[in-house]
Order: C-alpha cells, then structure tokens, then sequence
C-alpha cells in the first residue's frame, strides 16, 4: 500500500504539518490554562509526568519507569523529580522492601489540579475532533500509529548509527595511542 498522490495538497511535508500542530496546540494550552497555580507544572517534562502518575495510580511508579516512559537520562530524571518534590508536586516514599528504591506519588494538592487539567485536555480532544465521525477518528489514530512506528523506527537506526560512530571513533583514538 505504498501508493502517495502527486497532488499539491499531499506533497505539503507531513513533519510541517505536525509540527503547526503541536505549535497551535500549545498556544491555546497556555491561553485557555488558569494561571498562577502554584500546583502547576513548571514545564512541559512535569506535566507529562504527573499525567503518568495520573493514569498509574494502580501501580508503584519509580524513578526508572519515568526515565523509561518518557525517555530521559537518569539526571534529567532526578533534577526534575527534585524539583517537582521542591514545589509540592510530588512526594518519594522508600520501600519497605529496598530503601533505595523510592516509590513516587502525586500530592493531593497536584491530583486535585491534574483532574482539571484533564478536563481540561477532553475539551481540547473534543474541539479538535469536532466534525469528525467516530471512523474518521479511528483512521486518524490508526494512521498517527504508523506514523509513530515509523518514526520509533528511524530513531533506532540514527541511535545505531551513532553508537557505531561513537564506537569507531573511540577505536581509532586508542589505534592512535599505539
């Protein structure tokens, strides 16, 4: 099914469109979002988290499913989860079981304000999708899926990419060394 009209319409690169995306949506998000909420994420990184921690409330969370999920280093993790911890966002419980690990729970203050902001993202949701029908909407996800393979995809091979430039790069330095 590799079939891509000529059309004007369809040669409009994907990538840009996405992108104005993303850039209207956050523009309405910052206008239509109360301000001055001290229980507010200071960024976007927070704000995703605490979505997590949102929609994980049936399972302990810990640092390493949060460097996993959203794909960060270790010590962007931790400054972040600092800070949140700093502002009252969220609070770290050791376990019984190993004190190193911690497990992370939204504060009471913070669940309150994400079930606003969610909300909050339904009305978002809705006025995107108005006009659509239940199977325009499915073919959007289903499409928007591949797209995200496609794109997890590409992100593998330049990942490979660069561990093997990295690699042929740190061989020739220890060559040179001889």
């Amino acid at each position: 099914m590799e079939e891509r009209a000529g059309t004007e319409e369809n040669q409009r690169r994907i990538s840009f469109t996405l992108r104005a995306i993303h850039n209207q949506i956050k523009a309405i998000v910052r206008k239509s979002l109360p301000k001055n909420n001290h229980l507010a994420p200071q960024s976007q990184l927070q704000g995703g988290i605490l979505g997590f921690l949102y929609h994980s409330k049936d399972r302990p969370v810990y640092q390493k499913d949060i460097e996993k999920e959203f794909d960060i280093s270790r010590a962007t993790a931790t400054n972040t989860l600092q800070v949140m911890e700093k502002n009252g966002l969220i609070v770290r419980k050791c376990q019984d079981k190993d004190a190193r690990l911690k497990r992370i729970f939204m504060t009471p203050g913070a669940e309150a304000n994400h079930m606003k902001v969610e909300a909050h993202m339904q009305m978002m949701d809705d006025g995107m999708l108005r006009g659509m029908t239940d199977e325009d909407i499915q073919e959007l996800n289903r499409l928007l899926g591949i797209i995200m393979t496609n794109l997890d995809g590409m992100r593998s091979e330049f990942d490979k990419e660069d561990e093997d430039s990295e690699f042929k790069e740190k061989s020739r330095k220890e060559v040179s060394l001889c």
